[in-house]
């Protein structure tokens, strides 16, 4: 009897970030619900917890001796889902996830970079061993057509490229009784006028100060009440118990008490009349789930999103400048006409979402 094929997942994974954890969640059930004769294991930071979470084997990332062994070992590897080749996070960052690649095709293994975000790529040396790695895999399929057009720019030409969507799209959300039960033990109710905000910090100064700023504005001029999510912990509860202080209206702008699954960040943000949110996942959340957005674009990548969304995004040194609160009323103006707009984008994207997972198992059993 032939052996189960054996698929390895690389990515941010087991660093407490709700986004990538989604993203890992979604290949996972995507890949489980079109096949039952794989064995799959991850790479992560905290193996036990991920382990745990996805009901999967995982293995200590930074171990040298675990990840050569994962590797000369699998039938195909996944770089999957997020921005991981990019230089803004850190040069180191993206030299890791490149050799991780580098070393699979060493192997002789199939490689496939599995509907991720790329770029930017700052640096010259970026850009060189970003052609040279990336011109050896398998098989690429990416979220926008920017980072299409980025990999045509960079000279990869051999392995086929494919404009796909963001794999969370295929996350379902929890049922509307558990989300209205979330709510509800954090003194929110399903019928309150509800805006999510999902923040980060940045290198940007003042970039937080002037977010709170505009935020305040907005709880004294709405009726809604302000639901602070922490998608990265620790440091997004940090930042929302600042930016709850700085508001300083007690009862309106709560703080998500805790990590929620995908599922159920999705059946929240389904309660909720408007998002405002810096995290990219946030946005795609919201989307998912017929929630109009304002984002605010620190990274190429939430603009991308928003306008095949045909939503709106607000610049860094338009939010500095104060605009940021002009832009959240005339969304929560028009937030009707906006959810119905999604509710017409959303459909095909999930269906391009879904062809990440038919092409990765197509290429694991060619």
């Amino acid at each position: 009897m032939a052996r189960s094929k054996r698929i390895l997942i690389s990515g941010y994974y087991g660093f407490s970030n709700a986004g990538d954890e989604a993203v890992l969640s979604a290949i996972i059930g995507g890949l489980r619900a079109q096949a039952d004769d794989i064995e799959i294991a991850v790479l992560s930071a905290s193996p036990e917890e991920t382990a745990g979470a996805h009901k999967v084997s995982a293995l200590p990332r930074a171990s040298i001796s675990h990840v050569t062994k994962a590797l000369s070992g699998c039938d195909l590897l996944i770089s999957g889902g997020g921005s991981l080749i990019q230089d803004a996070t850190s040069f180191r960052s993206l030299a890791y996830y490149l050799a991780i690649i580098a070393l699979a095709k060493h192997y002789r293994r199939k490689v496939m970079v599995l509907g991720q975000g790329i770029g930017p790529l700052r640096r010259c040396i970026s850009r060189r061993l970003a052609r040279a790695v990336l011109d050896k895999v398998d098989l690429i399929t990416v979220r926008d057509p920017q980072s299409a057009g980025l990999l045509t720019e960079l000279g990869v030409s051999r392995p086929p490229i494919r404009i796909t969507a963001d794999p969370t799209l295929l996350l379902e959300p929890c049922q509307s009784e558990e989300a209205i039960r979330l709510l509800s033990g954090i003194g929110l109710s399903a019928d309150d006028d509800l805006i999510a905000v999902s923040l980060r910090r940045w290198r940007t100064r003042g970039i937080e100060k002037a977010a709170a700023e505009a935020l305040a504005a907005l709880a004294e001029k709405l009726p809604a009440k302000l639901l602070l999510l922490t998608m990265h912990t620790p440091e997004d509860v940090i930042l929302a118990r600042q930016v709850q202080e700085a508001i300083n209206l007690p009862g309106r702008v709560i703080i998500q008490p805790g990590p929620w699954a995908a599922g159920q960040l999705l059946g929240v943000l389904g309660k909720c009349r408007l998002v405002v949110a810096m995290r990219l996942h946030a946005l795609i959340f919201a989307a998912a789930a017929g929630a109009p957005s304002v984002g605010i674009a620190y990274d190429p990548k939430v603009e991308h999103f928003l306008a095949a969304t045909g939503q709106e995004s607000v610049s860094l040194a338009e939010t500095a400048s104060g605009m940021l609160a002009e832009r959240v009323m005339l969304a929560w103006e028009a937030r009707d006409s906006l959810a119905s707009q999604l509710a017409e984008t959303i459909p095909p994207m999930r269906d391009a979402a879904a062809e990440n997972i038919k092409l990765a198992l197509e290429l694991l059993s060619s």
